[in-house]
């Protein structure tokens, strides 16, 4: 398997998932930049990494362009970053609630597209990644805020990918149901974790998603469920 290119910027790279598809890049070839939280300074295996808040629109534009000047136009772009809040009924839920889930679920990856999207399609080579969830998909009970800032990732990741249809460049998403990450099995009896996907399946099918073999896949929304 091939890398569609070999700068590639993981947005989270530094979670759970972000360092185990760090890992899979690089042993791909990948040169690799991350984004990362105020106050963290290095990720394993990345070539670059600076301090970014891609819900702004300027921080993200600042990251892109030193990003690009430290490993090169940005061929591959995967979409990690984001967070879960739940809980609440939809009548306990807020407008604060709603805007926070959408800030780190969507508009982290709107801008990061944004900033990448134009120079792939110029050179008609590029690969994009987001990731979804299975709430997005399959809303479930106080999720509403999580499940409507995923669902607007689909809505970004379709879209894009009828912009950029025959230019050489492919768009796709997925959508994990949990992952068996170690914060997410905290205190969760084990016999309750089956099914749950494990971060190294989520890595592989994002780098095949990324590989040169993967250049007629566009526009789709992969379910990653496991047993669940």
């Amino acid at each position: 398997m091939q890398l569609a290119g070999d700068n590639v910027v993981v947005t989270g790279g530094s979670g759970a998932l972000g360092s185990v598809v760090v890992d899979v890049f690089q042993r791909l070839g990948g040169r690799i930049a991350v984004p990362v939280r105020q106050g963290q300074s290095a990720v394993k295996g990345a070539a670059f990494v600076s301090p970014c808040d891609l819900g702004n629109e300027e921080e993200a534009r600042h990251f892109f362009t030193e990003a690009e000047r430290h490993i090169g136009p940005i061929d591959v772009l995967v979409c990690l970053a984001g967070g879960f809040v739940g809980g609440s009924l939809v009548e306990e839920t807020t407008d604060q609630e709603l805007e926070d889930q959408f800030r780190i679920n969507f508009l982290t990856a709107h801008h990061a597209v944004r900033m990448t999207v134009g120079g792939m399609k110029l050179r008609k080579n590029g690969r994009i990644v987001t990731v979804a969830a299975m709430p997005a998909l399959q809303p479930a009970s106080r999720r509403e805020a999580y499940a409507v800032s995923k669902a607007a990732v689909v809505t970004l990741t379709q879209t894009v990918a009828k912009e950029i249809h025959g230019t050489g460049v492919t768009c796709n998403a997925i959508a994990p149901s949990i992952i068996k990450t170690k914060a997410n099995m905290e205190g969760t009896p084990l016999e309750k974790t089956t099914g749950w996907v494990p971060p190294e399946e989520i890595a592989a099918l994002i780098a095949f998603l990324c590989s040169k073999e993967a250049a007629s896949i566009n526009g789709n929304v992969i379910k990653i469920f496991g047993g669940v």
